[in-house]
């Protein structure tokens, strides 16, 4: 079957979600997308996405900037200062409140960043 614009560039954006979350080299994802802009049927599009998952899943990776994984690592590292805190001296200072500062300051700047550069891909 026959592969419209609609087609292709739902395909091309599953690769470069997949090259964000880790899973291309930028060699691959360039062969990929020159696979995908040639593409006049539908198993052209599949041979440009094999094995790669259908489904994009969240990643923990680092320069990860979807806000999902980035919501869980603010709420990994946050509660595993509050947990130290609870069993360490819970009598003293909330000093995890200067982590949940530096975490949210992080977080935000990754989002808008990720945001930014989203806008211009």
């Amino acid at each position: 079957m026959l592969v419209g614009d609609a087609e292709r560039r739902a395909a091309e954006t599953d690769l470069r979600e997949h090259y964000a979350a880790g899973r291309l080299t930028v060699g691959e994802l360039e062969g990929r997308l020159e696979r995908v802009h040639a593409a006049r049927t539908e198993s052209d599009l599949r041979d440009a996405l094999r094995q790669l998952p259908a489904a994009s899943l969240p990643t923990l990776r680092l320069r990860d900037t979807r806000w999902r994984s980035l919501a869980t690592q603010y709420a990994v590292v946050n509660a595993v200062c509050v947990l130290v805190w609870l069993f360490s001296d819970a009598q003293s200072d909330f000093w995890p409140k200067w982590v949940f500062l530096g975490t949210l300051i992080v977080f935000v700047r990754r989002v808008a960043r990720g945001r930014a550069s989203s806008r211009s891909a």
